[in-house]
């Protein structure tokens, strides 16, 4: 791997902390919480309805403010009122954006069944065995799975680049051709997939109080990897943000904004 891109790595595992994962677990545990209180809400009633609208604007509102606290925070940014709303905002709309995403994918799956048995139509007798209706079948929901984490990817970078960079189309692009960037996407999204997916999956079958702590405790277990996970992906996109912030403002001459533009006569 280039040394740019080991730079890249390793300016994001400094930016890592326990106190980053604590935050990220908390603000997990807080949006689940009032998740978990919203759906207790009935809606027999219209006042009953406008009391479940509200609440369900006050968990998007709240899980929007509190990561884009850690998004700022993250990449050095002061935190103000303006900046978290505006952040709370471009995650609202990126969320809706990769659902959208994710629906138009879930149309195409819908015909996986006929494309493979196409597919498998096509190939010799000889190459039937390799290019079967099952692995033909599982190759197109990879395929879909790839194209949804790619959309997954794009959006994050517009909404972290339109949050916290000074330049967010120069910040956009740069990131968007950041091999390092699609390295740890994919390797976050595998690491996540199988650790929580064996965990969960896993029983030990030692009577039900056993199961139930063992439930607890993979529980646990997966928030935090998760959470680590997550951690370690934003401070990515906070290093690749701040580089190409860097890069434009070297490419450019044009004074840091911490900086002054002017500077007194003698």
């Amino acid at each position: 791997m280039r040394a740019s891109s080991m730079s890249i790595l390793r300016g994001a595992a400094a930016r890592m902390s326990i106190g980053l994962v604590l935050k990220q677990i908390g603000l997990a545990l807080l949006v689940s919480l009032l998740f978990a209180l919203w759906l207790q809400v009935p809606d027999a009633s219209v006042l009953e309805v406008a009391v479940s609208v509200v609440l369900a604007l006050v968990v998007l509102a709240g899980a929007g403010v509190g990561e884009s606290w850690i998004i700022l925070q993250l990449s050095d940014r002061e935190r103000t009122r303006s900046r978290l709303l505006r952040g709370a905002l471009l995650l609202l709309i990126g969320f809706a954006l990769f659902f959208f995403w994710d629906k138009v994918i879930d149309h195409w799956r819908l015909k996986d069944s006929l494309r493979a048995g196409y597919l498998n139509s096509r190939f010799p007798h000889s190459l039937r065995i390799l290019f079967s209706y099952e692995n033909v079948l599982l190759w197109l929901g990879w395929m879909w799975s790839a194209l949804e984490w790619i959309g997954a990817g794009v959006v994050a970078i517009v909404v972290y680049a339109a949050t916290v960079s000074r330049q967010p189309v120069h910040a956009t692009s740069r990131t968007l051709r950041s091999g390092p960037y699609w390295f740890v996407l994919i390797v976050s999204v595998l690491t996540a997939s199988v650790i929580t997916g064996l965990l969960i999956r896993w029983t030990p079958g030692h009577g039900l109080s056993g199961e139930m702590t063992s439930l607890a405790f993979r529980l646990g277990l997966v928030v935090i990897v998760d959470a680590i996970v997550m951690c370690f992906f934003l401070s990515v996109l906070a290093v690749c943000m701040l580089n190409a912030d860097s890069d434009y403002v070297a490419s450019t001459g044009m004074p840091e904004d911490n900086q002054p533009r002017t500077v007194e006569g003698p």
